[in-house]
């Protein structure tokens, strides 16, 4: 059996190309065919580590390149791209002879259900529904209609799929009514050899310094604890265009000494199990795999109940907290329960190491083979 994902690049470092690289490095050590569709990968080398027995395709279109233009240029630019990346990527396909065609929903998602290659088609969300409108502050009305206008067009482009795959149970109902929907989660991207020393005075979290993830109010209810634990720091790994803001209110809130923007590292791991309880703030997820990350060297997690994926990762008052979403004084008292009872915070990383092995690559890919096998021979 041949399985085909279509992406548009893998010299990235994002956690899409993470997981796509993780799934066809399993698939050919297990005896299928899997092949890599890109349309902007223009010679680059590859972030991740991929399997040479991996077929490799790039439609050479290189939608990268409008990226610096204005929203509606870049539109049309793109829309132009569209029927030549049509023929290109039907082309593929019948000259692959694809059993599995799978979208993680870049620019071949609008069509991909149209093409005549005799393929069955998957399409993957790998963020919360309602991400388009999320993405925009709450003050952003213009804009966050917009972006309910886009998830009402995910509906209708999900519906067309043989099969509709997204990461979470909590997000389920949210498609009801979806006969072709699937739930399967990311796997773990590692297997930890370290476990977390949750004697240290360390707090951690890790994302990109951007709206989604919300430090600034991590931040906020920092400079609401840290008084009491003059001993502990937090430590903040990541970039992103907010890094410059974050650093002038830690200032102004009187917490410089007491946080530590640790920047962009290769080595997490070492990074978690230097730690003893893991912040999580963001507006939105989809399955955040830090969370997991975390979870796995036996971090407790304090969290806030965004949408989506803290509720399937979480037990609360078993391996973390789960917190109503924005709500600080909560948050603040949870992380103060766990920073003071360090029995506490070890009795919970257990529970979240325990936890984690429900995401193993040998947990999760055996379902995706099942919706394989399934599809391929319906």
């Amino acid at each position: 059996m041949k399985i085909v994902y279509c992406i548009s690049a893998m010299f990235k470092s994002g956690g899409i190309e993470r997981v796509i690289a993780n799934k066809v490095n399993y698939l050919v050590n297990h005896g299928y065919e899997a092949c890599i569709i890109t349309t902007d990968q223009a010679g680059r080398p590859d972030f991740f580590p991929i399997d040479e027995r991996v077929e490799r395709v790039d439609l050479g279109l290189n939608y990268d390149q409008f990226d610096e233009l204005s929203p509606w240029k870049r539109y049309w630019k793109t829309y132009q791209l569209r029927s030549q990346h049509k023929a290109r990527l039907e082309a593929e396909l019948k000259r692959l002879h694809a059993d599995i065609t799978v979208s993680v929903w870049r620019q071949e998602a609008n069509f991909l259900p149209d093409l005549k290659d005799g393929s069955r088609k998957i399409l993957e969300l790998h963020s919360a529904k309602a991400t388009a409108e999320l993405m925009h502050p709450a003050g952003s009305k213009l804009r966050r209609f917009i972006g309910r206008l886009r998830v009402a067009q995910q509906e209708r482009v999900a519906a067309r799929y043989d099969r509709f795959v997204i990461l979470t149970h909590e997000e389920k109902p949210l498609w009801k009514g979806f006969s072709n929907l699937s739930v399967i989660p990311n796997a773990l991207p590692f297997s930890p050899q370290k476990r977390a020393d949750v004697s240290a005075k360390h707090l951690i979290a890790v994302g990109r310094m951007e709206y989604q993830k919300n430090f600034p109010e991590l931040l906020q209810i920092w400079s609401c604890v840290a008084p009491d634990f003059p001993e502990w720091q937090l430590h903040l790994y990541g970039s992103g265009w907010m890094l410059d803001g974050l650093k002038r209110q830690a200032k102004e809130l009187g917490i410089a000494t007491q946080v530590s923007f640790e920047g962009a590292v290769s080595d997490m791991e070492t990074a978690y199990a230097s730690s003893s309880v893991y912040l999580m703030t963001s507006h939105y997820e989809g399955l955040p795999m830090v969370l997991l990350e975390a979870q796995s060297v036996g971090l407790p997690a304090v969290s806030y109940m965004c949408p989506s994926g803290p509720r399937d990762i979480i037990t609360d008052g078993k391996d973390g907290f789960l917190v109503p979403h924005y709500d600080q004084e909560t948050f603040a008292e949870r992380l103060r329960t766990l920073m003071r009872d360090e029995d506490l915070r070890r009795h919970m990383g257990q529970g979240a190491e325990v936890a984690s092995h429900r995401y193993d690559l040998d947990i999760i890919m055996p379902q995706w083979l099942s919706l394989f096998n399934e599809l391929s021979t319906s």
